[in-house]
């Protein structure tokens, strides 16, 4: 993957949450709800500042009533609720508890109807604050028969709560929220509730809804919205996605995991082997591979795949030649590098292991690391590398992938020196050249880095490689007109060659030029051509698939976003693009909700006001 599709994949990581609410608003209005944002001028904190019982002009009201009864808590709080409260409503001899029946209500005046609501509400409080909950229940269920308030059905849900009888606590807020659509306290005690039934989807409505009554400016909530996504893709990736069929990567990918291989030295003459014998296919399947294109690389998958069923269906394999077992251990490194590429890694492992058991090479012991690095295991990926090393000292392979892994690990100063070592020994390794420029910006030196990829573009002129790869550092230097061009060269350098290379790497960079101009339909074009040319590209779907969304093409956006999870090559891709796919059913039923789109349409206009 490059640079700016790992900086992509890492952002909508980090960023689901706030991907999913500025959706919302759409693109039109960026600009204005940056200033939004950061300004917190415009809307009111009125509408988010419903509380169960605590609103400003109550706390004035009873604050010399706090005081005096500040003093009484826990037990003796319960005990002395109906003391500190006038008793005016009946009281069940027996229980203890309100007695108040339809026919009293009926019975009484609107006035009385008020004070037996206020004194059973508050003497419920008391209950509540002492932790009596069932006590506090019924007295708030005897305030609703006198009157139905919102207040009461979330006095009563926090009881709920607090005994964790989630169905309950659900029923009330709803029923409080039907009364008054932006109680904030009730949105979020039944997002609570819903994530505790794991209903995360409905858990996810009412933070969005939350944050949008609040008018996209208090988000506090944001990283609750973060776990629950979070929490409900890995529900969907365990249920939908986890016997997906292992499938290999784009072909980009496999073009540069590839690429730094030197030509096979066997012979590679199809006529030279038995047709249908696992050797032919095995030939048949390292000449495919050459031609670097998608279907060439699915057609050698199978081949591999072939050879390997036909080798292990023999007897033994002791009685083969060293010639007949060289071939054999090329099938099954072949085979066990492309289920490593499949993200098999167990089933890659036990092939590559038995690939050394006949005929021990230096790169099936390099690929051999690659798979434990991928693992993180990087204590038995340099295990596998120094193999590689004792066995050739001087193998290209082993130099430029042992760079590689240092690379990973942050070493650059040993990956530089394997780097160097590795052009030396393979002159043709284009990525060689790259990363060694890539290094030279890491560390600072933008003269050296430049230098490095102009004379790789004299080596390699007709690398499709080198302008997309310096297009995106000249990106992350904001040189944007000289990315534009990089990557503009690397896609008509693409175009003129046969085979793969990079592939849909420069459009996709190119639509990501397009998105920072807020040009969405040049993005748009670019990034259809990219999902066209390369059918595997994830990234390409999942940036498509984000502009769909801000520009309110929901279905378009849900569609694409689940491609991405098909394609989608490990289980935090897999998350993110699920992530994603979900926030946008949840906008769809934002914009299903008259009050929550009439909300929406509001803060919209209020931002554009500001940009103006």
């Amino acid at each position: 993957m490059s640079e700016s599709s790992s900086s992509l994949s890492r952002f909508l990581s980090n960023n689901r949450a706030a991907i999913a609410l500025s959706a919302i608003i759409g693109v039109g209005t960026v600009a204005g709800i940056y200033y939004y944002y950061t300004n917190n001028q415009l809307g009111s904190s009125d509408s988010n500042s419903h509380s169960d019982d605590s609103s400003s002009k109550k706390k004035k009201k009873s604050k010399n009533k706090k005081k005096k009864s500040s003093s009484t808590s826990g037990a003796n709080a319960g005990a002395a609720a109906d003391e500190q409260v006038e008793q005016i409503y009946p009281v069940n001899p027996t229980t203890g508890l309100p007695d108040i029946s339809d026919e009293l209500v009926k019975s009484l005046s609107n006035e009385d109807i008020e004070k037996y609501a206020l004194a059973l509400k508050e003497s419920g409080n008391r209950y509540f604050k002492a932790k009596e909950f069932n006590k506090a229940i019924e007295y708030y269920t005897a305030a609703l028969k006198c009157k139905i308030d919102p207040v009461f059905y979330a006095n009563r849900s926090a009881c709920y709560a607090a005994l964790k009888n989630h169905e309950k606590t659900i029923e009330d807020t709803t029923l409080a929220l039907k009364i008054n659509p932006s109680y904030s306290k009730c949105l979020l005690r039944r997002a609570t509730a819903y994530e505790s039934l794991e209903r995360y989807e409905d858990a996810m409505f009412d933070l969005t809804a939350l944050t949008i009554y609040g008018g996209l400016v208090d988000r506090a909530n944001e990283s609750m919205l973060e776990r629950v996504l979070r929490k409900h893709s890995d529900k969907i990736k365990e249920e939908k996605y986890s016997n997906l069929p292992k499938e290999l990567p784009s072909a980009s990918s496999l073009a540069s995991f590839y690429g730094a291989f030197v030509p096979e030295t066997v012979d590679l003459n199809e006529s030279n082997y038995k047709e249908n014998s696992p050797e032919r296919f095995v030939i048949e399947g390292i000449n495919l591979m050459v031609k670097d294109t998608p279907e060439d690389y699915d057609k050698a998958d199978v081949l591999f795949n072939q050879a390997v069923t036909n080798f292990n269906s023999q007897q033994s394999l002791d009685s083969l030649s060293e010639s007949e077992k060289k071939i054999a251990a090329l099938g099954y490194e072949y085979h066990g590098a492309m289920l490593f590429l499949k993200t098999d890694s167990e089933l890659a492992i036990e092939n590559l292991k038995k690939s050394l058991s006949l005929s021990p090479r230096p790169r099936t012991y390099v690929i051999l690391g690659l798979v434990f690095a991928d693992k993180a295991d990087f204590q038995t990926a340099d295990t596998y590398f120094q193999k590689a090393i004792e066995l050739n000292p001087k193998d290209p392979e082993t130099h430029y992938h042992y760079g590689q892994l240092y690379y990973l690990m942050g070493d650059l100063q040993k990956s530089k020196k394997l780097f160097e070592e590795s052009t030396k020994l393979n002159p043709d390794n284009v990525y060689a050249y790259i990363q060694l420029a890539c290094i030279a910006y890491r560390q600072g030196e933008i003269e050296q880095c430049d230098k490095l990829f102009a004379n790789a573009r004299k080596r390699f002129p007709a690398s499709p490689e080198i302008p997309n790869y310096y297009g995106e550092i000249l990106f992350d230097r904001q040189d944007f007109t000289g990315a534009m061009k990089q990557f503009e060269i690397a896609a008509r350098l693409q175009e003129a060659v046969s085979c793969f290379s990079v592939g849909a790497l420069p459009l996709v960079n190119k639509a990501s030029l397009y998105m920072r101009e807020g040009n969405y339909d040049g993005a748009i074009d670019v990034l259809a051509k990219a999902c066209e040319l390369d059918p595997k590209s994830e990234v390409a779907r999942l940036q498509l698939g984000q502009i769909y969304l801000q520009k309110q093409n929901i279905d378009e956006a849900i569609k694409l976003f689940e491609e991405a999870c098909v394609l989608s090559r490990g289980p935090e891709e897999r998350s993110q693009a699920i992530s994603l796919a979900e926030a946008a059913r949840v906008q769809l039923k934002i914009k299903q909700d008259p009050i929550l789109s009439k909300k929406v349409e509001e803060i919209v206009a209020a931002a554009q006001g500001l940009s103006n």
